[in-house]
């Protein structure tokens, strides 16, 4: 105990210094002529443990002001005060606020008495009057022990202590070149790599104030390049960024400057570079812009891809309309072919050519009745002909309108998961305002009292509880997450406290409401090696599981291959994110473009198992029994396989799950009779112990009843 003791001593004393010499430092920087005012501003900004320690470094720094006996009577009278409002009850914002203007009054009716003659001296003016009390609310934020709630806060007081030491180094210079270039250069390095590519820009454009109007361009390119590539490719990024910001300078300043400023910022990156790996790098700023940006990107692609698909639909749909040329020639050909069975014939062939070009381009038909009867009467073939013309645009359609047609469903489809991706990532950072302020109602009604409450999410959410006291918590973990269950609609996982720099914030999660249990039997059809079936469960990153049972059309391997093909790539789609009637309809345009004739039925269960809902998808599939309280329920739809139609036409069914549910999906195999109670009982079905011995009775109890020889597939998912 006595060793901890003698560190903390050892660490305040320390800590002490260390404020003493950055309110030194502060205290000398010069913001115009006579006025010095971030040493003050620090000094009402502190907090009481380190006030000591400030006075002394500002006091320190008074020495060097113009008016040495005002600067001693301003930083002795703010601390006189502060001292003793700590004594009455502690020091608030409008105390400090007002006593960051009454030096601010002091400084502005000394430059007043002292004489007023150009703008310089207006803009001493306005810089006493504005800085005090500008720079004291911005010092507040880095003392905040609520940082994380008023992010903004501190990183202004961390960008106003940069400003300052840069200011700082202003005095010096190397040649024509300010020496500030030096600590603005490292603070937009800092500051792009710990807080992202945003604020390394702005904190690179202010410093470069500092510096002159060629480094403000420059330093701004510096934070914003570094930044940006700084998470990914680091190396490139350190050359990419000096190269752009010397560049940058020269082209701002011209030749005059840019060899110093390349010298200085290459000394710079020479101590940042070995020591930049020291630098935490937070992505809370960055990450939720990028999110951003990446939701807006594609968004526009999914705009993009819709938008071509409309127009390849429009030009396919246009392209099927012949030019009267090519009409004509088509319409030549088919009556060349007729008659070059007659022989001896006076009729004109061009007659009979032109009237059945100008039918179908009046009417689009060629009418039997509208046939002159000179043409009629004399021509054998004449009706053969016109049902020919008649029937040359549905052939048309059929062979022509391939291309532009399938690349217009490719890029509906592609628009459609597109869309979709964009829209969770959308729902995943959503703020929930309403929602944060009523889980902040439940907390306080338990006991629990906070500074505030952030939500993100509408499904998968996150809840944040900012500035509870471990201390004064009395309430069981197990109650706080049931309390904040009750009010987002999900089960949450036991409250998470994380304490920084003093400040302590509480986190939980949504998390799944029950887990699935699978149990799957399959066997091929008697005299195969191979099962045409494909039973496929997988979960994704979404919490979303998901159980497939696909059934080739016919048995052996082109039944496997058409099944498995359907599997496969209904799992990669759901896998990323894809909404399942997107991917149904990608994988039912892949079936039927195959040359050959494939077919497959598709029974798709998505679980959320967050929210505790069930989606069955049915295309051509075998009804699908549930089992709750030893009762059965039977979903079936009647709908063909994919891969039959052009567009899919499959039914939808959504229903709500409790822990204990069980689902049994089953390929046509397993029900030979067509009936599947024969299978098991509408009521009182006995409990079972796992999903494994459902399946293995649902099974062997097909296998008893079967009175046609097929695949057999079963799958049985038990919630628990």
């Amino acid at each position: 105990m006595e060793l901890t003791a003698v560190k903390k001593q050892i660490n305040s004393k320390r800590d002490g210094v260390v404020y003493a010499l950055v309110a030194f430092a502060l205290g000398c920087a010069s913001l115009a002529e006579g006025v010095m005012p971030f040493g003050c501003a620090l000094l009402c900004a502190v907090p009481a443990k380190f006030r000591k320690s400030v006075f002394v470094g500002v006091l320190a720094s008074a020495l060097l002001d113009e008016c040495i006996p005002l600067a001693l009577f301003c930083v002795t009278f703010l601390f006189a005060v502060l001292i003793a409002k700590e004594k009455s009850g502690g020091v608030g914002l409008s105390t400090r606020v007002l006593l960051s203007f009454s030096i601010s009054a002091l400084r502005v009716a000394y430059i007043a008495v002292t004489g007023v003659d150009g703008m310089d001296d207006v803009f001493r003016l306005l810089a006493a009057l504005m800085a005090y009390p500008a720079f004291t609310l911005a010092f507040m934020g880095f003392f905040d022990k609520k940082k994380e709630l008023h992010t903004t806060r501190y990183d202004i007081s961390l960008m106003a202590f940069a400003f300052a030491i840069t200011l700082l180094f202003s005095r010096f210079s190397l040649g024509e070149m300010t020496l500030a270039f030096v600590p603005a250069a490292a603070f937009t390095l800092c500051a792009a790599r710990t807080r992202g590519f945003g604020y390394g820009g702005a904190c690179g454009v202010l410093c470069g104030l500092v510096s002159g109007g060629a480094a403000t361009g420059a330093l701004g390119v510096l934070g914003m390049s570094y930044g940006m590539l700084a998470s990914d490719v680091e190396p490139l990024a350190l050359v990419l960024s000096y190269m752009l910001s010397v560049t940058g300078y020269f082209y701002l300043s011209g030749s005059e400057g840019v060899a110093t400023a390349a010298l200085l910022l290459l000394c710079v990156y020479a101590v940042f570079i070995p020591l930049r790996k020291k630098l935490k790098i937070s992505r809370s700023v960055a990450s939720s812009g990028e999110k951003r940006a990446h939701d807006r990107r594609l968004s526009r692609y999914a705009a993009a891809f819709s938008s071509l698909s409309s127009l390849f639909y429009t030009v396919s749909e246009s392209t099927r309309e012949q030019s009267i040329t090519e009409l004509n020639g088509d319409i030549v050909a088919v009556v060349d072919k007729h008659c070059s069975h007659c022989s001896g014939c006076e009729l004109d062939k061009s007659e009979i050519s032109n009237f059945f070009t100008s039918e179908i381009r009046r009417s689009g038909v060629a009418a039997y009745s509208r046939i002159p009867t000179h043409i009629s009467s004399r021509c054998p073939d004449v009706c053969a002909m016109a049902r020919e013309i008649n029937n040359r645009p549905v052939s048309r359609e059929k062979e022509g309108e391939k291309g532009l047609k399938q690349m217009a469903d490719e890029y509906s489809c592609l628009s459609s998961i597109l869309i979709d991706a964009a829209k969770k990532q959308e729902e995943t950072v959503k703020l929930d305002k309403p929602l944060a302020q009523r889980v902040r109602q439940a907390l306080n009604e338990l006991g629990i009292t906070c500074d505030g409450v952030k939500v993100t999410g509408t499904r998968m959410r996150e809840v944040v509880v900012f500035g509870v006291d471990p201390e004064k918590m009395t309430v069981a973990p197990n109650e706080i997450a049931q309390c904040v269950a009750s009010v987002v609609g999900t089960a949450v996982s036991p409250p998470e406290l994380v304490l920084h720099d003093g400040y302590t914030l509480m986190k939980l999660r949504s998390v799944p409401a029950f887990r699935v249990e699978c149990a799957k039997i399959s066997e091929a059809k008697s005299g195969e090696t191979i099962c045409g079936d494909t039973v496929s469960t997988f979960e994704n990153d979404d919490r979303y599981f998901y159980c497939l049972v696909s059934d080739g059309m016919g048995s052996g391997r082109d039944a496997a291959l058409t099944s498995r093909l359907s599997a496969i790539m209904l799992e990669k789609l759901l896998a990323v994110g894809a909404e399942k009637e997107s991917a149904l309809r990608l994988l039912n345009k892949a079936l039927v473009e195959k040359s050959e004739e494939v077919f497959a039925t598709v029974d798709l269960l998505e679980i959320d198992r967050v929210l505790s809902r069930a989606t069955l998808i049915k295309a051509g599939a075998a009804p699908t029994m549930m089992i709750r309280n030893g009762r059965l329920r039977t979903i079936e739809a009647r709908t063909p396989p994919a891969g039959i139609m052009r567009n899919v036409i499959a039914e939808k069914r959504s229903f709500t799950l409790e822990r204990g549910d069980m689902i049994v999906m089953l390929s046509d195999g397993i029900l030979q009779t067509g009936e599947p109670n024969t299978l098991l009982p509408k009521s009182g079905i006995p409990p079972m112990p796992s999903a494994r011995a459902l399946a293995s009775t649902i099974f062997r109890e097909a296998q008893c009843c079967s009175e046609t020889n097929d695949d057999m597939s079963v799958c049985v998912l038990r919630m628990v």
